[in-house]
């Protein structure tokens, strides 16, 4: 499970690498913007046209928004809601403050009709009388426009209480005598509703598109009554108190939206076109998208910021932009600006770029754009990220307990085998299954049932050791008893002689016996103290069967070498006694009159050393285990010698010591037995 756990790492690798992208896909979106803004300012510069309100010296114009929702004239903000947060903000030159009296002004405008909202703070209401003179004596507003004649009109909206509003127009008329009249002229073609409110009133005026010409200009006259003082406050649309020239109605212009759309629209993304007062000309796009499905989860929300489908966008609708971006942009430079929604929950970053006319700058370029989209991308990398992590880990986890168990398993089940195999005296009792597995327990049962065999071996061979022994040990002790009992009785000097001389022969027996027992103990001293020297091979075996043909003068003996010398370095007195010991067993174990055959062989790499005897086979179970020590295939006795079963172990440890090894094997016919020394060759 702890190793399971370790894949875990993966996603934690991947959300470090996803939050080192997110400042390269927040680089990648501000260039985009970049290259967005140029774009569309390209398509836009050297076209005057497309300004004219850059050329106005004035700033006192007006926006009017495009209606996306029918207005009622009844005096409430309920019709105005996706328009009102646009409002303009206008306060008189004497008084400017947020207690001041002043008014908020939003304009709209559908296919028929120029739709007026007004929100006016005011302490004290003051309405008109109806009368027919020239004189208004109570609050009232004028609208002052010029009409698609260019002719300069003045139209008066003078309540009288809450409700409809009387609107009418001054007329000037001369006597015969040249004198001035002003009369009341009522007007019929434009609407408007007064409504009260907590702090004020709110005016709702209805003007018909083909009354209004290109300009027009709002003016709010106060009127105060302090103790029967009338005073008069102005507030007006164009910066003065007289009802001259009003300022110019702006709105989005058809031919910019369509160059801006002729661009290529991206969902989430918007572009604005503004004027050189950064007044808006045109806007196309909306900086709300639709997320994908599946993309939310609470896992995701904990690591990564929320990205939220629904936030309150500040400037949607927008008639004018004052952003840091859009003033170095009318400035003659391109800027980008981050900012965060005003609720929070989106992060809006805005590129702005001059449009170019005759080396002035006539306008400038905005395009905006919220993170969500990197957000978005962030999480259905994550959840692919996330999910496939599950699934890598759940088969991880089952792959590693499945592992585990049959691990378990077999560990256990060897253990048992294992532990019942033998006894609590240490006797082997049992055998351990072997296994045909080639990994590690496998290889681990294989070694414990080889152990196993080896120690029953051993101790058969412990168990045997004792009739060995007493049988090996008894005739020269029995020697050695009749000639002391022989000696004790015997009077003849001659007889006394021979009686000692008996027992003699039964003490060396003896010694050769304990000499055979520490021999291999001794062996392993001297190889660690003995020398190599390079020796000629052919040379020395010819010695050496010299030497078996006095020793053994009724066995034959034949040596067949190679035409070429054969070198290799030995130590010449183990490698006689190696020799000596297999060359023993030949002996012993040859028929009459058979040939002692002794081969010197160079394959490749490989030197052979074969002796060979004529006689009975060895057992088939015992040739793997034929030179372990205390291992011997005689039942009884033969010749004179003690037999331990140590001569052929001793054999493999002197082989090994000169980087060989020592096999034995069965004639092919059944024959005789092949004892094969094999070297390394040069």
């Amino acid at each position: 499970m702890l190793l399971s756990i370790a894949v875990l790492i993966i996603p934690y690798i991947g959300f470090d690498y996803l939050r080192q992208m997110e400042t390269y896909l927040r680089e990648t979106l501000e260039a985009s913007l970049v290259d967005s803004t140029y774009a569309v300012a390209g398509a836009l510069n050297d076209k005057p046209k497309l300004f004219e309100s850059s050329f106005n010296e004035t700033t006192n114009s007006l926006y009017s928004h495009q209606l996306n929702n029918p207005i009622q004239l009844d005096g409430y903000t309920d019709d105005w809601l996706s328009y009102i947060d646009w409002s303009e903000s206008y306060y008189s030159e004497s008084s400017i403050g947020a207690d001041s009296d002043n008014f908020k002004l939003i304009i709209s405008k559908d296919e028929h009709y120029f739709y007026i909202l007004m929100q006016v703070k005011d302490d004290g209401l003051v309405y008109s009388t109806l009368n027919n003179t020239d004189h208004i004596n109570g609050d009232h507003v004028v609208l002052v426009y010029r009409d698609k004649y260019q002719r300069l009109q003045r139209d008066y909206l003078a309540p009288s209480g809450p409700g409809l509003i009387r609107t009418f127009r001054y007329e000037e008329t001369y006597d015969e005598y040249g004198v001035e009249n002003r009369t009341q002229k009522n007007l019929t073609n434009t609407s408007a509703v007064w409504q009260a409110v907590d702090d004020g009133y709110n005016i709702e005026i209805k003007i018909p598109a083909y009354l209004l010409g290109n300009y027009l200009g709002i003016i709010l006259n106060d009127v105060d009554d302090t103790n029967g003082h009338i005073e008069t406050d102005t507030i007006s649309t164009f910066g003065r108190e007289d009802y001259s020239e009003p300022g110019k109605i702006i709105s989005s212009s058809k031919r910019i939206e369509d160059i801006i759309y002729s661009q290529g629209r991206s969902e989430g993304r918007r572009t604005w076109v503004l004027d050189k007062s950064a007044q808006v000309l045109a806007s196309d796009g909306s900086l709300k998208r639709v997320f994908p499905d599946n993309v939310f989860n609470i896992v995701y929300t904990l690591l990564l910021p929320p990205a939220y489908d629904q936030f309150k966008d500040d400037l949607a609708g927008a008639s004018r932009l004052q952003g840091n971006e859009v003033k170095q942009a009318l400035a003659g430079n391109t800027k980008t600006r981050w900012r965060s929604s005003p609720d929070g929950k989106a992060v809006i970053v805005s590129a702005a770029t001059p449009i170019w006319f005759d080396n002035k700058v006539v306008g400038a370029v905005v395009v905006e754009e919220t993170t969500n989209n990197i957000q978005i991308m962030q999480r259905q990398v994550l959840a692919g990220l996330f999910n496939k992590t599950l699934l890598i880990l759940f088969v991880i986890v089952f792959l590693l307990l499945l592992f585990a168990s049959r691990l378990s398993s077999r560990l256990i089940k060897l253990n048992r085998e294992t532990t019942a195999a033998i006894d609590e005296h240490g006797k082997v009792s049992g055998d351990i299954s072997v296994s045909t597995a080639s990994d590690e327990i496998g290889e681990l049962s294989r070694s414990f049932s080889n152990m196993l065999e080896r120690l029953h071996q051993y101790h058969s061979y412990l168990e045997g050791m004792a009739s060995r022994l007493s049988h090996e040990l008894r005739t020269p002790m029995a020697i050695v008893k009749s000639s002391l009992d022989r000696l004790q009785h015997e009077q003849d000097e001659e007889g006394r002689k021979v009686a000692l001389q008996a027992a003699d022969t039964g003490l060396q027996r003896l010694q050769a016996l304990l000499t055979r027992l520490s021999e291999a103990a001794r062996l392993e001293q001297a190889l660690q103290e003995a020398d190599k020297q390079t020796t000629d091979l052919n040379e020395f075996l010819a010695k050496c069967i010299v030497g078996y043909e006095s020793a053994y003068p009724k066995q034959l003996f034949k040596l067949n070498t190679p035409e070429t010398i054969i070198r290799y370095p030995i130590n010449q007195d183990l490698f006689f006694q190696m020799l000596d010991k297999l060359v023993g067993n030949a002996v012993e174990f040859s028929n009459k009159d058979e040939v002692v055959t002794v081969n010197l062989i160079e394959k490749i790499n490989l030197i052979e050393l074969q002796v060979i005897n004529i006689g009975p086979g060895l057992p088939e179970d015992m040739l793997n285990d034929l030179f372990n020590s205390m291992v011997s295939i005689r039942t009884v006795r033969s010749g004179t010698d003690p037999h331990l079963g140590l001569g052929l172990f001793v054999a493999r440890l002197i082989a090994e010591f000169h980087a060989g090894k020592v096999s034995a094997m069965n004639l092919e016919n059944g024959d005789g037995v092949c004892m094969t020394i094999t070297l390394p060759g040069n």
